[in-house]
C-alpha cells in the first residue's frame, strides 16, 4: 500500500506562522509529513509522493497607498524567502510542487485600523488573491482515485471546497485522512473524510515515541 500526501501550502504556512511566529522551512515541512504519516499509523509504509500546492510570490509593481512611494514586490525580502522555500521544496525527495498564481488587486485596510485616523502606509495590507491551487488539488484527487494510484490520501487543509473531490475519492475506494491542524472547519468537511485528525500543528510536530 502506498500513501499520497497532499498539502494546501498556504494553509500550512499560515498555521505554522500563527503557532510559532516564524516562517516554515522545507525541512520542517518534510518532518511534518513524516509525523502525520506516523501519527496515522502508517510508519514504514511506502509514500508514493507528497504534493505541495502553493503560489509563487507576487512580483507586481505598485505604490504605497498613502505615501505613493514605489514598491516592487520582487525586490522584497519576503519575495526572496518565498522563492527559496519553493526551490527547497522542489529539491526534497518524493515531493512535487504544484503551482498556482498569486495576483495583486490593490490594498485593503487592516481591521484594527478602521477607527484609527489619519491612515498611514502601515494601516493597509496587500490584497493578494490565490488562483489555481484549489482546482489543482481537486483534479489531482480525482486523478489519484480514478487511476488507483494510492489506497489512502492524507489531506492537509481547512477548506470545505474540497468536499466534492473527497467524495469522489471515497466513491472510488480511496480512504481520506483529513488533517485540519486545529483549525475551525465546517462539519461537512469533517464528516465527508474517513478520518478527521483535529490536532493542532504544535501537537503534530512534537516528537512522540508512541507514533
Amino acid at each position: 500500500m502506498e500513501i499520497v500526501t497532499m498539502i494546501d501550502g498556504g494553509f500550512l504556512r499560515k498555521k505554522y506562522h500563527a503557532a510559532f511566529k516564524e516562517n516554515i522551512s522545507a525541512l520542517q515541512i518534510k518532518n511534518f509529513v513524516g509525523n502525520i504519516i506516523k501519527y496515522s499509523g502508517f510508519g514504514g509504509i511506502n509514500t508514493y509522493r507528497v504534493y505541495f500546492y502553493d503560489c509563487k510570490p507576487c512580483d507586481a509593481k505598485t505604490t504605497y497607498p498613502v505615501s505613493n512611494k514605489a514598491l516592487n514586490l520582487a525586490k522584497t525580502t519576503q519575495y526572496d524567502e518565498s522563492l527559496k522555500l519553493i526551490n527547497d521544496i522542489r529539491g526534497l525527495d518524493f515531493f512535487a510542487f504544484r503551482e498556482g498564481q498569486l495576483s495583486f488587486s490593490g490594498w485593503k485596510l487592516k481591521k484594527k485600523c478602521y477607527k484609527e485616523t489619519p491612515y498611514t502606509d502601515e494601516s493597509f495590507d496587500l490584497d493578494l488573491a490565490q488562483k489555481g491551487v484549489d482546482i489543482k488539488i481537486g483534479l489531482d484527487i480525482a486523478w489519484i482515485s480514478y487511476n488507483n494510484i494510492s489506497e489512502r490520501i492524507l489531506l492537509v487543509t481547512g477548506d470545505s471546497d474540497f468536499i466534492p473531490a473527497i467524495k469522489t475519492a471515497r466513491r472510488n475506494g480511496i480512504f481520506v485522512h483529513l488533517f485540519t491542524l486545529g483549525h475551525h472547519v465546517k462539519d461537512d468537511l469533517k464528516l465527508n473524510a474517513d478520518v478527521c485528525i483535529e490536532n493542532s500543528l504544535s501537537d503534530l510536530l512534537e516528537k512522540n515515541e508512541d507514533y
